[in-house]
């Protein structure tokens, strides 16, 4: 509901696929024509009017329209009868090895008491881990990180309360640094604050 895109394409580019395009109903894309999504989650809690879910495949903020008993002869097809593409079973992108440095395990050890969705370190480790072994960048990102300097091959993603930064050599992905959410991008706007005062005591 918030990726802040209005304009949609028939075809996209999934990052999986390495720069092959795909229809958008045949993909997972957020930028759709009509932002409703179906999600299969856990009701933890029922707290008054307040319902407390976990494992829900949706953003802070997201509006919930609707809710319903999962059925189990209803909502669970059989192996068989379920068509998977082949891009999502054999995709060109094998999956990356993923490795985390000391002070990213330190950092985490100190954050861990700000997290509100997840219960130990073990289940943050595996989520960012599942996040970077199908590579989430963009073909443009890749390729530019291929070609350039160092810092070309960092990427940055938000997971609950952190920042996650992870820098990619080929089939291995070490994740760098974890801080509080946005504390990167404050730090710059506090760094650009000074140069901006400059600049107006020059005029």
């Amino acid at each position: 509901h918030d990726n802040g895109n209005k304009t949609l394409k028939a075809y996209i580019h999934p990052p999986r696929l390495n720069g092959e395009r795909r229809g958008i109903f045949a993909t997972r894309t957020p930028h759709r024509p009509n932002p409703i999504g179906l999600s299969l989650c856990r009701l933890d809690a029922v707290e008054g009017n307040t319902l407390h879910l976990s494992g829900v495949d949706i953003i802070q903020g997201t509006p919930i329209l609707d809710i319903k008993p999962y059925i189990p002869y209803c909502d669970k097809e059989e192996e068989g009868d379920v068509r998977v593409p082949d891009w999502i079973l054999s995709p060109p992108i094998p999956p990356l090895t993923v490795q985390f440095s000391p002070a990213a395990h330190a950092q985490l050890d100190t954050l861990m008491p700000t997290l509100r969705f997840f219960h130990n370190k073990d289940e943050v480790l595996q989520a960012i881990a599942d996040v970077l072994q199908g590579d989430p960048r963009s073909v443009h990102l890749r390729k530019k990180g291929d070609l350039t300097s160092s810092a070309d091959k960092k990427f940055i993603f938000a997971l609950d309360a952190v920042d996650v930064t992870a820098a990619f050599d080929e089939s291995l992905v070490t994740v760098e640094e974890v801080v509080p959410v946005y504390s990167k991008l404050k730090a710059e706007l506090q760094q650009a604050k000074p140069t901006q005062a400059v600049q107006a005591g020059a005029k």
